[in-house]
């Protein structure tokens, strides 16, 4: 049986109880608005991982990491789009010899922790458990401790709101961008809107993806507020966060 509900009313660590003791098979998907990540269970063990955060998928973090070009990552790129039956990026790199199975079991489980940690900290989380008979296996999370890695985000997530609450949501305003007022933003004010257009919900997410820090991203956003492009919900007291 599926059930579905809220990140705030039930915690992750007890609904990976629930499947891990239950030894239920399907697919648990953790969202906000802008990322989702979906864990595939094989009878109360994690089988998968996927995310569609494109700054924290695979490629992306071994370019980030260091283990790969982008010239190379191009290259596999090409490569996978030519090939017949779809294959993962990572299986591509790998052919190539660009990296190793290690490497890309390193990038796998620092996802799956970085994709965790953002969910768990933002306001708005949600889950949905969908069970299934037929589970694909990863191969590459049999070498992956995963349950550790889920406790350890979990942790994470815990200690940054006890120091800094929840992060405050960014929404769009519902009207047309005045033309004068576009042309008149500054480079990075651009950048931080854009970054919110293509899915970054938070102050955090906005520095992550356009590259400075969040004290000027709050400056930033702020402006963006004042010219009614944005808005700013308010942050949740980790005092009444249960």
């Amino acid at each position: 049986m599926g059930f579905y509900g809220d990140l705030d009313d039930l915690p992750l660590a007890d609904i990976l109880y629930v499947l891990s003791s239950h030894g239920n098979s399907g697919r648990l998907t953790l969202s906000i608005p802008g990322d989702e990540i979906t864990l595939v269970f094989d009878r109360g063990h994690v089988a998968s991982v996927t995310t569609t955060d494109v700054n924290l998928r695979i490629g992306r973090l071994l370019v980030d990491q260091g283990y790969v070009s982008d010239d190379q990552m191009e290259q596999a790129l090409a490569l996978q789009a030519v090939e017949l039956e779809r294959t993962r990026i990572g299986d591509v790199l790998v052919e190539l010899g660009f990296v190793n199975s290690r490497q890309i079991t390193r990038a796998v489980a620092a996802q799956l922790e970085a994709s965790l940690f953002r969910i768990l900290i933002q306001p708005g989380g949600s889950f949905v458990f969908t069970p299934e008979d037929a589970v694909v296996e990863d191969p590459l999370v049999d070498e992956i401790p995963i349950e550790p890695i889920v406790l350890d985000a979990i942790r994470r997530a815990d200690e940054w709101l006890a120091t800094n609450g929840r992060q405050e949501s960014l929404i769009l305003v519902d009207t047309p961008f005045r033309q004068d007022v576009m042309e008149n933003l500054e480079p990075v004010e651009h950048e931080a809107l854009l970054a919110i257009v293509n899915g970054a919900c938070t102050p955090m997410d906005v520095a992550a993806r356009i590259g400075v820090s969040t004290e000027e991203v709050d400056e930033v956003i702020g402006r963006l507020a004042a010219l009614g492009l944005v808005l700013r919900a308010g942050m949740v007291d980790p005092a009444n966060y249960h």
